[in-house]
């Protein structure tokens, strides 16, 4: 499984080539050519895409990990609570 940081990471990296992506755009269709923009417009916005779809991959993750840890403590509180039984059975 990759872990959050990672996909978030990815993201992030995504995001930056998107946003050099319109600066050239930018700076092309200052040049006057936008077919070139146009193409790297088109390429910055798949990008912007791919990094939202990370970050959602990372939010689940993340999502995941909070589910399992929450029940790791139900079972943790369980487990105090029956020895505490036990301690209190075993002093009677």
């Amino acid at each position: 499984m990759v872990r959050s940081g990672e996909q978030v990471e990815g993201a992030v990296a995504l995001e930056l080539e998107a946003a050099e992506g319109v600066d050239a755009a930018q700076s092309e269709q200052t040049r006057g050519a936008p077919s070139i923009s146009l193409d790297l417009l088109r390429d910055a916005i798949e990008k912007e895409k791919d990094s939202l779809d990370l970050l959602e991959q990372g939010v689940e993750t993340l999502r995941q990990s909070l589910d399992q840890r929450r029940k790791s403590l139900e079972q943790q509180q369980e487990i105090i609570s029956s020895l505490s039984d036990c301690l209190s059975k075993e002093r009677s």
